[in-house]
């Protein structure tokens, strides 16, 4: 204590040099973890205490002798079952210190605070050893007030009190002050979620923990980052903010709607940049985020989606050691009906819905195998995931159970937290994201894992049940909530990694889409994912050796349970595009050309245009050959299955033809094409009777001919 009062009057006089500034700064972080320790030493005291009592009662021997005709005791001794669970460890004693060592700390510590600030907002350039002094300073507050809350002495009143006349008398004119309003505006130039070029001095055989690629340094630990001063500027805030709700708002909005500061998160919601990849480093800008999007809670002036988008980058951003602020950000903000205003998503969703009205002719609507109606407005689907929050943060959190393990840990190393109650501070995977970008697909990938585990065990799922119907609902209502609010995801999570876990949702169980829930969304998520990008099956896909292994269990899925479903059908539609390998195509035509008549879905109920089935024409001769070996068969025909039928007399006329002859496809692929706008059912009709036509042509030994001869020619100029 006598050192702190003689630093702060050595300081006063101007005494103090740079190492001595260092030197105070290392003291300060020295008192901040004894003060967490302090706040926790009586509680760990009271459970050491309790245990050892209770201890001594189970050991202490009963002295009652036994019954005369009791048997012996054994004097094998009976081991516990080997499952049983092992007893928690017991929390080593801490240091022999308590809150009144610390108590009278944060008087000189907040008077060291105030000169600081003072001579920042009079001279906006200061010495990097000063801004360090000030960060420790900040952060023993912000420790120290946390811990407070929870003595046995805390008067609240006293506290409050306290807490706004240092907000009102220094934190509010130093939010509006030159030296912050320099540091806010440096925070785009600083981010490490965007490109830099400047150059490091990194040696290749020295491990650097990913501070540089290449000769790029981490833009955050630069001279002159922001985010030194700003990150312990907001978790300062925050703290005051958790046991004050009535602090003046100025000292929010002052950061949160600074022109650079909005600039800034919007850059940080469309980046495509991950700040992962500088490793580390990069936690003092991700913790700075955290604590904004948690002050954007306290104050109804934010613009509570922009920083609802910024949490949700920040679940894919934080790295392994970050367990305490994912899982927070989880259990707060994510699924919190005022971060995602939904209701505004939803008025937006019946404008469209509204827009996109037009008069129907009395033509079919897309159902199901279960006959119920998938052509639901997304202002509809919007309402019901409003309602069902609650049951889907739910259903999130009992997912996330083992990250709320290590939360604790990892509050005690990032937080305020008693450091001798962590048994060890090894990282299980460093470097390594907390969660993965498909996070909000993860419990349909755990329901299809227990599903292929019960049949590896002889289990076979009959009837899927009301519990896994309720998480797959509920994956994708938020799922289409997420595609809704935040187009991006797919910037971060590839579309054909969306299609294998949707996948994966109808490999777990023979009959959920026939749930009505399940269905809805899914119909509205597929039609989305559709719309919004293109996919691509050739790419790497996280925990799918093959993707073409996986959409032949689909196949074989849709062969065995799906009685016709069209949106079964449009699901299995999908890889068949002519932009996708010519393999996925062979898996239906080849090997289970049988599922072919299955395929009846409306050529205008597609959820991509004909055309992408059509073009570009067909040059493998083995695909070609299957196609008019399915004409010939009838395993295809117009009325039963349009869309096979369509392809199949499409690239066979193109193949025979060739570019200059095909009129009459041409013709024909028009009429589907006004077919799809119309939504008639008797265009189909008319298109399907003059496709018949073409086919007709072509059923006789001379079509047979000409196309092994046509084979045989090619095969000879690609040799030549």
């Amino acid at each position: 204590m006598a050192s702190l009062h003689g630093m702060l009057a050595s300081y006063q006089a101007g005494r103090l040099t740079p190492a001595h500034l260092l030197h105070a700064t290392l003291l300060i972080r020295l008192l901040e973890a004894v003060t967490s320790v302090a706040a926790t030493a009586e509680g760990v005291r009271s459970q050491l205490t309790a245990s050892s009592s209770t201890e001594t009662d189970i050991n202490r021997p009963v002295a009652a002798a036994p019954p005369p005709d009791a048997a012996a005791p054994s004097p094998v001794a009976v081991a516990p079952p080997p499952d049983a669970a092992a007893p928690p460890p017991v929390a080593t004693a801490p240091p022999p210190v308590d809150w009144s060592h610390v108590n009278g700390l944060l008087q000189p510590i907040e008077s060291c605070l105030k000169l600081l600030l003072g001579k920042w907002m009079q001279t906006p350039d200061v010495e990097e050893a000063e801004v360090q002094l000030g960060v420790g300073c900040m952060n023993f507050i912000a420790t120290y007030y946390a811990a407070f809350k929870s003595q046995s002495h805390f008067r609240a009143v006293d506290c409050l009190e306290h807490i706004e006349s240092l907000c009102n008398r220094l934190l509010v004119p130093f939010s509006s002050s030159a030296a912050m309003q320099k540091t806010l505006g440096r925070l785009a130039q600083y981010t490490a979620f965007r490109e830099s070029s400047c150059t490091s001095h990194a040696v290749p055989s020295l491990p650097s923990l990913h501070c540089s690629r290449g000769r790029t340094l981490c833009p955050v630990i630069k001279t002159g980052t922001p985010f030194l001063l700003l990150t312990a500027y907001t978790r300062l805030v925050h703290s005051f903010c958790c046991l004050h709700r009535g602090l003046d708002e100025r000292l929010l909005t002052g950061i949160l709607n600074h022109a650079a500061v909005t600039s800034y998160v919007q850059t940080i919601s469309k980046s495509v940049h991950q700040a992962s990849a500088w490793g580390w480093f990069a936690r003092h800008e991700t913790h700075c985020l955290y604590d904004m999007v948690k002050l954007s809670a306290c104050t109804p002036s934010s613009d509570a989606r922009l920083y609802h988008q910024v949490a949700l980058r920040l679940l894919m951003c934080m790295l392994t050691g970050d367990e305490f602020f994912v899982y927070d950000l989880l259990s707060t903000t994510v699924f919190s009906p005022a971060a995602l205003r939904l209701s505004q998503l939803e008025t937006d969703a019946i404008s469209s819905d509204v827009a996109d009205l037009r008069l129907s002719d009395g033509a079919a609507k897309l159902s199901g195998a279960a006959l119920f109606d998938l052509e639901v407005p997304s202002s509809r689907l919007l309402r019901l995931a409003a309602d069902s929050l609650p049951s889907i943060r739910a259903t999130y959190m009992t997912a996330a159970a083992q990250l709320a393990l290590l939360a604790e840990k990892s509050r005690v190393l990032t937080k305020s937290g008693a450091p001798h109650t962590v048994s060890g501070f090894m990282l299980r995977r460093p470097l390594q994201p907390v969660l993965p970008n498909d996070w909000p697909l993860s419990p349909l990938v755990d329901l299809y894992h227990k599903s292929l585990s019960a049949e590896q065990r002889g289990f076979f799922v009959e009837e899927v049940t009301p519990a896994a119907v309720h998480v797959v609902s509920v994956c994708l209502r938020w799922l289409y909530v997420l595609l809704e609010c935040w187009p991006q995801l797919l910037l971060f999570v590839s579309p054909a990694t969306v299609y294998s876990r949707l996948a994966c949702a109808l490999l777990a169980g023979p009959d959920l889409f026939l749930d009505a829930t399940v269905a809805l969304h899914f119909k509205a998520v597929v039609w989305r994912l559709c719309c919004s990008a293109t996919l691509d099956f050739t790419e790497s896909i996280p925990g799918i050796a093959s993707f073409p292994d996986l959409y032949l269990q689909v196949i074989e899925q849709f062969k065995a349970v799906s009685f016709g479903d069209a949106l079964f059908c449009c699901f299995v539609l999908i890889p068949l595009q002519q932009q996708h390998a010519v393999q996925l195509r062979k898996m239906l035509w080849a090997e289970h050309s049988e599922a072919l008549r299955s395929l009846s879905v409306p050529l205008n109920k597609l959820p991509v245009s004909v055309s992408r089935f059509l073009e570009p024409p067909e040059r493998d001769v083995e695909l070609l050959t299957l196609y008019f070996r399915a004409l010939i068969g009838r395993f295809v025909r117009s009325q039963s299955s349009p869309l096979t039928y369509l392809i199949a007399v499409h690239h066979v006329s193109r193949f025979l033809f060739g570019e200059g002859e095909t009129e009459v496809m041409s013709e024909a692929e028009g009429r589907a094409g006004v077919t799809r706008e119309a939504e008639g059912r008797a265009e189909v009709t008319k298109e399907a009777e003059g496709l018949a036509e073409v086919k007709r042509r072509h059923e006789t030994d001379v079509a047979w001919k000409i196309l092994n001869q046509l084979s045989q020619l090619k095969d000879k100029v690609r040799q030549s």
